[in-house]
């Protein structure tokens, strides 16, 4: 994903979460430099690892583990852009839950999906990379956001919401394609399953949220209609004066 972003107005600098997350991805960057090997045996997502073979923390460590520069650079820039509007607007554990539940949730669903269609990504191919949870961080913005301006190569304006179906459709198209025998060494189904699950989680969680907000309001508008009431029958009985 190559993108640029014009930021909303919630407060400067980087949130704790986001740079925290940062922090860990740069110093996994460093350490597969120096261990290229070791790093994809040990932390990769290798479907037929997970399952059968029951190392499920693949399924979280994956996603700190880049293969070259750009692959680290336009996901950090994703999570640079796009990850602090809505730490700002969750708050850090909500934002944690979030980033994890559409990262790793992209994950388990890419294990059996390359489990069974085999191809360029077949079980014993490592994945690697934070784009489950990026692709999910730009599906949260855009129905939180939807009219923000995104600008694609820098150059393109184009609203959040346009963007989010634009590359949804094309995630879903790779990854039908994918299964149909004609797939790339690209993990479509992992980035789908991120906008997919994150997509459900803030629909969810935004009605979730406005339950308690609903009944507040109906709680302070029965004690104003009662507050009415009392004021009114206080106007008609009120003293008389000799």
């Amino acid at each position: 994903m190559s993108y640029s972003y014009r930021r909303v107005s919630f407060g400067p600098g980087l949130t704790p979460a986001v740079m925290t997350l940062l922090i860990i991805n740069v110093g996994a960057f460093a350490l597969r430099l120096f261990l290229p090997r070791l790093t994809l045996e040990l932390f990769a997502l290798i479907p037929a690892q997970v399952f059968p073979g029951l190392q499920l923390w693949r399924v979280v460590t994956y996603l700190f583990i880049h293969d070259d520069f750009a692959h680290i650079f336009f996901n950090m820039l994703g999570l640079f852009f796009f990850g602090p509007p809505l730490e700002q607007t969750w708050g850090t554990r909500r934002f944690y839950i979030f980033y994890f539940l559409t990262g790793v949730g992209a994950g388990l669903v890419a294990v059996p999906f390359y489990i069974f269609f085999g191809g360029p990504l077949g079980p014993m191919t490592p994945i690697i990379g934070a784009s489950g949870a990026i692709f999910g961080l730009l599906a949260g913005f855009a129905l939180l956001f939807p009219n923000q301006v995104i600008y694609l190569q820098f150059l393109f304006p184009i609203k959040a919401k346009w963007l989010v179906l634009i590359y949804g459709a094309m995630e879903f198209f790779s990854t039908v394609s994918y299964a149909g025998g004609r797939g790339a060494g690209v993990a479509n189904a992992a980035h789908l399953a991120g906008l997919v699950i994150a997509y459900f989680y803030v629909r969810r969680f935004s009605d979730f949220q406005s339950i308690p907000f609903r009944l507040r309001q109906w709680r302070r508008r029965r004690q104003f209609k009662a507050l009415q009431r009392e004021q009114n029958r206080r106007d008609d009985n009120g003293p008389t004066f000799h």
